[in-house]
């Protein structure tokens, strides 16, 4: 009963906080000016500056406030953004041709300099870690200004996905306002950009404000601020959008759907997100050193039951670590569906579980533990049918659950054996999501700490391919050899659920998984 009431009074407390801020968007001369469109996000962010830190919910953010040479559209194709057009030689030599009219939120021009500045930053594993990897230093040859109001860059190799890496590593800042910066991104110094909303406000841990600038080249939207609430707890989010302190809210819990839909007026879309939740092993942790310890963990998980129980069927068993719907820029789902379920995956099969583990340095079990970001609570609840699961092999796992900012530090630093890994595409890129996980020249992430010199080649073939369906097929014949060594072990792609206020809607078209990567604000009004 206690539990029951300071919970109760945190509640009060965070919605007074919410409702109390309705108009939090204020005039310089401190009055209030409007009210701003205010999204729920199911997590904190760090910091403003993406290039430090690179998350999903970054990236929502980022989008209405800086912007990278090309930008994605909502059906998920590539838009000029502050490049008006491009051409390229062989997938080498990339030519961009900028706008003119183009300027920063504090009235400054946007300058070729000032694009070569953020890309040449955008590349530096040390300022920009979240980025970097996009841009891997032996792939690129030189980027100068080649006219009044044109870029060169010129790689090292082919690459047909580079408009994607331009799309989800860079995004263009102001050089003055950056080296004046003490913390860019920082609740001091915030961030500067070209798109149409300027930050105004940034409270780590609580929200972000943006208000809309007319220093935009694209056309002034209806949306005039946008506020973004961190609120990670889904009964907090869920009692927000119910008293109308929220008017777009994401990760809603597709076991609670039926609820969020009856708060009046309200509407959900449901989208296959193209994201990926399975486990990564570090084979340098004992005792996933062992292979065999590995493969008796993946066969012993009831994939399909955790798809069915925990989500509803509101997300598909993985197969692969990329979804289908990460290859619709060079086939249709149905070829992809057909194409991933070939892809080396391990079945469940306890009998199989324990013949693994009889071979291996632990036959009579072990303890471990599975850790998982707090913004996603039904990684919780897998994770608790994964243990009950591993239960039937003599194996004790315990569900660690940290705050999503400590998991983007922690998980892949040698620390785990075993954690979920969690990653949701920026890019219609193919092979976006393998490289992440699974290259090995030290530009991807490879949260396994795992080298394989086939993989190795395979990726670096892949990011190096003269066509995206090239690439597609290099990135599968690499997923084959990471999952068959059960270092990565795919268990679902996600659905997302997203709740829309009463009188909030798409000015046309349907929600989609890049939806929130596009200048998204534009898309919306009351």
């Amino acid at each position: 009963m206690k539990r029951c009431m300071i919970v109760q009074a945190a509640l009060a407390v965070s919605l007074a906080l919410f409702s109390c801020s309705r108009t939090e968007s204020r005039n310089v001369d401190g009055s209030p000016s409007v009210n701003p469109l205010r999204v729920a996000l199911p997590g904190s962010i760090a910091t403003l500056d993406l290039g430090q830190e690179g998350g999903i919910l970054n990236y929502y953010v980022t989008a209405i406030t800086q912007e990278s040479l090309v930008a994605i559209s909502n059906e998920g194709k590539i838009i000029p953004a502050l490049a008006e057009s491009w051409e390229d030689e062989n997938a080498m030599v990339w030519r961009f041709f900028l706008r003119s009219d183009a300027k920063f939120q504090d009235g400054s021009p946007v300058t070729p300099e000032d694009i070569i500045y953020s890309f040449n930053r955008a590349r530096d594993p040390l300022l920009s870690p979240s980025t970097s990897f996009y841009f891997p230093e032996e792939s690129i040859e030189s980027i100068e200004k080649t006219g009044e109001r044109l870029i060169t860059i010129t790689l090292t190799e082919p690459r047909a996905g580079f408009l994607w890496a331009l799309a989800g590593g860079l995004f263009v800042t102001s050089r003055q306002f950056i080296e004046s910066a003490e913390v860019p991104g920082s609740p001091g110094d915030l961030v500067l950009g070209s798109g149409p909303y300027k930050a105004v406000e940034f409270v780590p841990g609580s929200h972000a404000l943006f208000e809309r600038v007319d220093t935009w080249w694209g056309p002034l939207p209806e949306i005039e601020a946008v506020r973004f609430d961190f609120i990670e707890d889904d009964q907090t989010r869920f009692l927000a959008f119910q008293q109308g302190a929220v008017d777009l809210a994401l990760n809603v819990p597709v076991d609670q759907a039926a609820r969020w839909e009856q708060v009046n007026g309200a509407e959900l879309e449901f989208i296959l997100d193209r994201s990926y939740q399975g486990l990564t092993f570090d084979p340098n942790v004992e005792p996933f050193d062992d292979p065999h310890v590995r493969k008796a963990f993946a066969s012993a998980i009831d994939k399909d039951r955790i798809v069915a129980g925990i989500f509803k069927g509101h997300a598909q068993t993985a197969t692969a670590i990329p979804s289908p719907q990460q290859f619709t820029t060079v086939m249709d789902e149905a070829a992809a569906q057909d194409m991933l379920a070939g892809v080396f995956h391990y079945e469940y099969s306890i009998e199989k579980a324990k013949a693994e583990l009889a071979q291996s340095k632990v036959p009579d079990g072990f303890t471990t533990t599975i850790s998982y970001p707090s913004a996603y609570q039904n990684l919780g609840r897998a994770s608790l049918a994964i243990a009950e699961n591993l239960k039937a092999i003599g194996v004790t796992v315990e569900a660690r659950e940290i705050p999503l900012e400590l998991w983007v530090n922690e998980v892949g630093n040698g620390a785990q054996g075993v954690a979920w890994m969690i990653y949701v595409p920026t890019t219609g890129e193919p092979g976006e999501i393998t490289h992440w996980l699974l290259d090995a020249r030290g530009s991807g992430f490879n949260p396994a700490n795992w080298f394989h010199p086939e993989t190795a080649r395979l990726t670096a073939e892949a990011r190096s391919a003269e066509t995206l369906e090239a690439q597609a097929d290099l990135v599968v014949r690499a997923n084959n050899i990471a999952q068959e060594e059960a270092v990565y072990v795919p268990i679902y792609w996600g659905e997302t659920a997203v709740a829309f206020s009463k009188g909030l809607r798409l000015k046309e078209g349907a929600y989609t998984s890049f939806t929130l990567l596009s200048v998204w604000p534009l898309l919306f009004e009351w």
